[in-house]
């Protein structure tokens, strides 16, 4: 096949001509993986693709990234190891106008390349792409590609995701399902394979990182807990010690509790577990959003009766207490007159939540198969990393895994109080029977 690169200067390596090749088609609905090393050449490859795209036909094409800022950064004023920025590779006789404010370039043919950040999904609402770059797609907000795909189905686009593994996350199970879509391209390359960075140079860089982090951006395995995630290493341990279980039904003589994090524009996660001596066992993991909280009532007890069980205690953060403006009810009132006798745990701080957890989680055994998106969320839970100073900061990411985790947080605040409340009660009651005696 005859490639038209349109980029001066840039010649694809050996390694990336088996996805410029697929992706070069004249052909509609293509779509395209590439879990790839740093340094690999992902978003220099990714922006020369789309240049050949909207030539190829024209109509809008957009390159999102996880932030609008990162994206900035990385793509629109990025520049490769020769100091030339990557946009710059379009060659400017082909570019007809550019805007630095929209970070967009209008092409000869009238084709438009708008970069964006999936951090602002409400511009991606009304428009009609014929083509989208998901770049670093694994810290990107998979609500982006939610929007656009029915789009795209439509009008015939086509879609590109690269990234970097950062654990079993929605990139790692995007990769798996395109491995087995023959209509998909996918590549997966750590730099043993491509070869792309001298020996000695990756000596160094594994002496200024991580062992985790070296595994999952140069060998780009998805099996290292992710860096930076609060849970990760307790999580891999559970696995370990076959805490983890493939089936753990619920005990008919022991009593159900449930443990919430409540979403008003997001998603309502709900762990639900039983306690048996020291053990906490999670038997189940249940989220959904958009729904009100008559949903929720009905989903408990259709699970009981499915289970033949009932329920025990059931914990939610403390703002449920809140009253609402619009009916002057909080929702604790609400879930009472649903038949749920919510009771609110204790306000704390975020470290103070992530710190129960720890504490709590080495206790667990999960059921695998019923919680398997809720563990998923506990793995990628995670601090936030400052691309600017290269750190990670003090608060937690908010995204998808945020619920789940917050809700493991209810649990486990509920599970101190309750056992703080037990004691104290033992202690008064040792007391009480103390004196009787003296008396």
């Amino acid at each position: 096949m005859n490639i038209q690169v349109p980029a001066q200067g840039w010649i694809p390596r050996p390694y990336q001509l088996p996805f410029v090749k697929y992706m070069a088609q004249d052909e509609y609905h293509l779509r395209a993986v590439v879990a790839w090393h740093r340094r690999a050449g992902k978003d220099l490859t990714s922006i020369n693709i789309m240049a050949i795209k909207a030539l190829q036909r024209k109509g809008l094409y957009l390159y999102i990234g996880p932030f609008n800022n990162q994206i900035r950064r990385i793509i629109w004023q990025g520049q490769d190891k020769d100091g030339r920025k990557f946009i710059d590779f379009i060659p400017r006789e082909l570019v007809s106008r550019k805007s630095e404010q929209e970070m967009s370039l209008t092409l000869s043919n009238g084709s438009v390349i708008q970069l964006l950040g999936a951090d602002n999904p409400d511009k991606l609402v009304g428009i009609n792409p014929l083509g989208i770059v998901f770049s670093e797609y694994s810290l990107a907000d998979p609500v982006a590609w939610e929007l656009t795909r029915p789009i795209l189905a439509e009008n015939g686009g086509w879609a590109l995701f690269n990234g970097t593994p950062r654990g079993q996350n929605h990139f790692y199970t995007l990769l798996k399902e395109a491995e087995a879509d023959k209509d998909w391209f996918a590549s997966h390359l750590p730099v043993t394979k491509t070869r792309a960075i001298p020996a000695e140079t990756l000596r160094k860089e594994r002496g200024k990182m991580s062992e985790a982090r070296f595994q999952s951006e140069y060998m780009c395995s998805f099996n290292t807990p992710v860096e930076g995630a609060y849970y990760g290493g307790i999580i891999t341990k559970l696995y370990q010690k076959e805490q983890i279980l493939q089936r753990l039904p619920p005990e008919p003589s022991l009593s159900v509790h449930t443990a919430w994090d409540l979403g008003m524009d997001d998603a309502t996660s709900i762990w639900f577990f039983q306690q048996h001596r020291h053990e906490t066992r999670i038997i189940n993991y249940f989220e959904n959003s958009g729904e009100g909280l008559a949903f929720y009532a009905r989903e408990l007890d259709r699970w009981a009766s499915l289970n033949d069980v009932s329920y025990g205690k059931h914990y939610f953060p403390h703002d449920v207490k809140v009253r609402e403006l619009g009916s002057g009810r909080s929702r604790l009132e609400t879930l009472r007159s649903l038949g749920i006798k919510a009771i609110p745990v204790k306000k704390l701080a975020k470290g103070d939540q992530i710190e129960a957890v720890r504490n709590v989680l080495p206790r667990c055994w999960f059921d695998s198969t019923t919680c398997h998106l809720g563990i998923k969320h506990l793995k990628e839970y995670r601090k936030e990393w400052d691309e600017m100073k290269q750190v990670f900061k003090k608060t937690p990411v908010h995204d998808q895994s945020s619920h789940g985790a917050d809700a493991m947080a209810t649990l486990a605040v509920g599970i101190r109080e309750h056992t703080k409340h037990t004691a104290e009660q033992r202690k008064e009651l040792t007391e009480y029977k103390t004196k009787e005696i003296d008396w």
